[in-house]
């Protein structure tokens, strides 16, 4: 290995000091590695080679995979923003056209409309398809048709699902208070009362009834159903209401003591005193003019 003194100012090694005997001894030993001007030309012999042919190609299939890589990794450029149709909506499902099958779809397909309720699956099995007009039965009565709404509730009611009973209970408001029909309206209570006892409309059905009886002036038959009603599920859940109705009727039948109890056995069941005023009012002249 070649060796080369660099050049120093020559007086420090002049003279008969430690120093200069020292900076002597230095001098006089080879240095390590190869000089300036061998790093020169080893540095350019080496840029002064060829190529590999292998290196292009090589650059080359790097950057088409790193290409390839951001091509796929790209984000989509309209991403999806509904979340689908509402599920209540009505759905109108294009034809498929000839040349594209439609594609299978793992959506899970819904009614088109809610079933309609019923007391158990088996009486909805066997319920008439005609059940399914309760809403066209609705309609009619909006629009005043009130005989029509009553024709289409009694066909509905000729099943046996909760829509029936419904619906037979609504046949029934609608003779009453619509078309003034109290005792055909009474005969069809008596046949929801055979038809669904124990049902979810027992105690309107037996209210309605009772205050039907009132109107047709049957008092006798009103009372006793009232004494029956307040021992019950009646009682219990329209006690208010009972009280009402039996002080109205036995101040009609000039029952007064009875009517004032009734009366103020209403005002503790939290009746409007209001309610209240027609059969005091009837007492009060009875008491007044006897």
């Amino acid at each position: 290995m070649a060796t080369s003194q660099p050049e120093f100012p020559t007086r420090l090694a002049e003279g008969e000091d430690q120093a200069a005997a020292l900076i002597v001894r230095a001098l006089a030993e080879p240095l390590p590695g190869p000089t300036e001007q061998q790093s020169w030309q080893r540095l350019r012999s080496r840029s002064l080679r060829p190529t590999p042919r292998w290196v292009l190609p090589a650059v080359a299939f790097g950057l088409s995979a790193l290409a390839l890589l951001v091509w796929v990794a790209r984000p989509a450029a309209n991403p999806p923003t509904s979340l689908g149709p509402d599920v209540w909506a009505q759905r109108v499902t294009p034809s498929p056209a000839p040349s594209a099958p439609p594609a299978p779809s793992s959506a899970v397909e819904l009614p088109e409309k809610p079933p309609m309720p019923s007391e158990h699956p088996k009486a909805a099995a066997s319920a008439s398809p005609r059940e399914s007009d309760a809403g066209q039965c609705s309609q009619l009565a909006k629009a005043g048709q009130y005989a029509a709404a009553a024709t289409c509730y009694g066909r509905v009611a000729h099943g046996s699902s909760m829509d029936a009973e419904l619906a037979l209970y609504e046949k029934a408001r609608l003779e009453a208070r619509a078309l003034g029909q109290s005792a055909q309206a009474l005969s069809t209570l008596d046949e929801h009362a055979r038809r669904f006892p124990g049902g979810v409309l027992t105690t309107e059905v037996e209210l309605t009834r009772i205050e039907l009886l009132s109107q047709l002036g049957r008092r006798a038959e009103a009372l006793s159903a009232i004494e029956r009603g307040l021992q019950g599920v009646l009682g219990r859940e329209r006690g208010g209401d009972l009280q009402v109705l039996r002080a109205e009727l036995a101040s009609e039948q000039g029952d007064c003591a009875k009517a004032l109890e009734a009366a103020q056995l209403a005002r503790q069941a939290g009746a409007h005193p209001s309610r209240l005023e027609a059969s005091e009012r009837r007492c009060q002249h009875e008491a007044e003019n006897p």
